[in-house]
């Protein structure tokens, strides 16, 4: 039996047209990102997502401007 250890890796893009039509995770300026949030609305184990990650996108989404959101999106990395 194999045991993998699993990181999921975020990566933000900032956005002026945001497509609320599917289902992604949106920051509106002046929020804040919270990645309990995050990992409940994936259902994800909030202990995988990258903490330099998280904190990569924290510090983006208190940078955003009027009128402008975070899409924020992740990849799962798997390694024995």
């Amino acid at each position: 039996m194999s045991n993998f250890i699993e990181t999921i890796r975020l990566t933000a893009t900032v956005v002026t047209d945001p497509d609320f039509g599917g289902f992604n995770f949106y920051v509106e300026a002046g929020q804040m990102f919270d990645a309990d949030d995050y990992a409940d609305a994936y259902n994800l184990n909030r202990y995988d997502l990258d903490p330099q990650d998280v904190h990569s996108v924290q510090d983006a989404a208190s940078g955003l401007n009027g009128g402008q959101w975070l899409l924020v999106t992740h990849e799962v990395i798997e390694a024995e």
